[in-house]
């Protein structure tokens, strides 16, 4: 496949910069919401405002959300959500960059809330692969 463009590339980067920000952030107590304001303001400062988590009208409106009995299920990491994050929570994190018509770059993981911060549950590489 070849390598990916610049601009993709610091875009991925960008990304996990951002969860590796929000990893050591995001602490018990912590109000849902508010995880994503600072997700918001890392890309305002960082010129990802207009890509992040979608294109236009199409833009997701959250970061990310928990994972238990569901797949998808609260908290959502989202503006306005009040629901504080708690120790020993499942939190699936995804921040994500679309570039329309070249592709999107980001990551998802998932983790666990502790004190010190979201410790992950997996092990592989957050790096992109060029096969």
């Amino acid at each position: 496949m070849g390598s990916l463009p610049d601009d993709l590339m610091d875009g991925h980067q960008a990304m996990l910069d951002l969860q590796a920000m929000l990893k050591k952030k995001m602490l018990p107590g912590v109000p849902a919401g508010d995880v994503y304001d600072m997700a918001m303001a890392f890309v305002d400062k960082a010129g990802y405002s207009s890509s992040f988590m979608g294109a236009e009208e199409q833009r997701i409106r959250f970061i990310g959300h928990g994972v238990g009995i569901e797949l998808d299920e609260y908290p959502f990491l989202a503006k306005g959500q009040k629901i504080p994050l708690q120790a020993n929570m499942v939190i699936a994190l995804e921040p994500k960059l679309v570039f329309p018509g070249k592709g999107v770059v980001g990551i998802e993981n998932t983790h666990v809330v502790t004190p010190d911060g979201l410790q992950p549950l997996t092990s592989y590489s957050d790096e992109i692969e060029i096969l």
